[in-house]
């Protein structure tokens, strides 16, 4: 198959597409032993692994090694194509897959130099999806943001979101909203409004301000506004 001045390569001698941007790559020695690899549309690319390429030993020795790399870059890719990650959680998954320290390390890096993985980009859209919900107070946000590695000065960049809606104004909707769905049920008025305030209360909003916001909310419905 190879003559001598080729016998330390090895030649590419089939490439099929997977699915998720992978392939399986074969590659023939000059022996004739046959090796098989799952590699990532990048490394095709990078490596330029099209049918009869020959590789140095050297090379094709680097490429097997990188297979761990190349695993867990086409995970983080697959699962960053369906929706954002902070990096603390895309290390978090790594890790939970095996990945060694240095492997993570790498896909991390290059995420971010491909601008996949930006903590900003994401804490701004998770604040915004939450904000846009209703379901969650400020406070909430900001905690769940935290929890997932956000730093504190991304976070305090995000101040100006919050500022276009105030916090009262998502008291009121979710007043509202929980008068709606309590109010269905046979219950004294004391009951009802302890069921709002609690709800509330339990996603983090000011306690006194909810019971203020509550109480104008009583007197419109009672006024017809």
């Amino acid at each position: 198959m190879l003559n001598k001045e080729t016998k330390t390569h090895v030649v590419v001698i089939n490439c099929t597409p997977l699915k998720r941007n992978l392939y399986k790559v074969e590659f023939a020695e000059a022996d004739g032993i046959i090796h098989e690899q799952t590699v990532h549309e990048e490394a095709i690319l990078d490596y330029r692994l099209v049918i009869g390429k020959e590789l140095e030993q050297a090379t094709f020795e680097q490429l097997q090694n990188s297979n761990d790399y190349q695993k867990a870059y086409a995970y983080a890719i697959n699962i960053l194509s369906r929706r954002l990650y902070s990096e603390k959680e895309i290390r978090t998954k790594l890790h939970a897959r095996e990945a060694t320290d240095d492997t993570v390390q790498l896909v991390v890096q290059k995420l971010k130099s491909l601008e996949l993985l930006n903590d900003f980009a994401f804490a701004t859209a998770y604040a915004e999806h939450h904000m846009a919900m209703g379901k969650k107070s400020h406070r909430q946000i900001v905690l769940a943001l935290k929890e997932r590695g956000i730093t504190g000065q991304i976070i305090d960049d995000l101040q100006y979101l919050f500022q276009k809606e105030s916090e009262q104004d998502v008291i009121v909707k979710e007043i509202k909203e929980a008068h709606d769905r309590y109010s269905r049920k046979e219950i004294s008025d004391f009951d009802l409004r302890n069921k709002v305030i609690t709800s509330l209360g339990r996603k983090g909003f000011n306690l006194g301000e909810i019971q203020r916001q509550y109480g104008y909310f009583v007197e419109d419905l009672e006024a017809g506004i």
